[in-house]
């Protein structure tokens, strides 16, 4: 395996899984930061499928935001303890072993969401009915669209590695998986205990400068949950928000508007009154 040649690989699918899940999933979809034509966000969030059902999702992140880090909170570490914030709650599962089973499992942990995730933490669904009025999410969000779906997100890539680089290739393949999972998976439990909070905050969400880097943006989350409806995260000097920056370039060539930032934002953003910001 040429390290090199694999690097490239693998930073590839970090930025695309950022992409789909920070960009499609969480700031277009679930918070309507921005729009984007309807071919661009679908096929972000046909990328960012790992991460769950686009119902399924929005709903219960939706649902988070209502009751961040109170007993009705779905996974608040404060409440409920690390390891179930992680992955428990996916699995409905308090057991340390088996969180960090599932965890750890790359390829194999998308197999086993290809089964149970359209099943699973389907109670806030009724707060999607926007993302459930899409006929394309609908779909995606049914058992077997979205079986198939994650059974070609785990082989496309898999197939990639084994055809360029071998065996080495599939074990660095699953490594980068696991540790993008964890990466994500982070931003609800490390996320809600370690960093610095906000003035005046009342839930435990942090802003980290190493959660914002290695989650290209998201780890900014007290400012995220100040102001949820916002598209930009990083919203200080230094608080490099690499999910901003494709907004921005987004805007630039035409394809995102009705940008939502805070107004001390907009003042002081430098867009040269490029995005429509409310």
């Amino acid at each position: 395996m040429h390290p090199g040649s694999f690097a490239l690989f693998a930073l590839a699918y970090y930025q695309l899984a950022g992409l789909g899940i920070n960009l499609g999933y969480h700031r277009v979809l679930s918070h309507r930061s921005l729009s984007v034509p309807s071919w661009l966000e679908r096929t972000l969030v046909t990328i960012g499928l790992p991460a769950g059902t686009p119902i399924q999702w929005a709903g219960n992140h939706r649902y988070h935001h209502r009751h961040a880090d109170t007993e009705l909170d779905p996974h608040s570490p404060l409440y409920r303890g690390f390891w179930y914030a992680h992955v428990g709650w996916y699995l409905g599962s308090r057991s340390v072993t088996l969180s960090l089973l599932y965890a750890f499992a790359g390829p194999v942990r998308m197999l086993i969401d290809a089964w149970m995730r359209p099943r699973t933490n389907q109670e806030h669904n009724a707060l999607a009915p926007d993302v459930a009025a899409d006929r394309w999410y609908a779909w995606l969000s049914r058992p077997w669209p979205y079986a198939a779906a994650m059974h070609l997100h785990a082989l496309i890539p898999a197939c990639i590695a084994w055809r360029c680089w071998g065996g080495a290739g599939l074990v660095g393949w699953w490594i980068v998986l696991a540790t993008l999972y964890n990466l994500a998976d982070a931003i609800d439990s490390v996320s809600h205990l370690y960093g610095r909070i906000l003035h005046g905050q009342r839930d435990g969400s942090r802003n980290g400068w190493i959660m914002g880097l290695l989650t290209l943006g998201e780890g900014w989350h007290a400012n995220h949950h100040r102001f949820p409806w916002s598209a930009r995260h990083g919203l200080k000097p230094g608080q490099w928000d690499w999910t901003w920056q494709i907004i921005r370039v987004l805007v630039a060539v035409g394809l995102a508007r009705d940008i939502r930032l805070p107004q001390d934002v907009t003042e002081h953003a430098g867009h040269q009154g490029a995005p429509s910001c409310t």
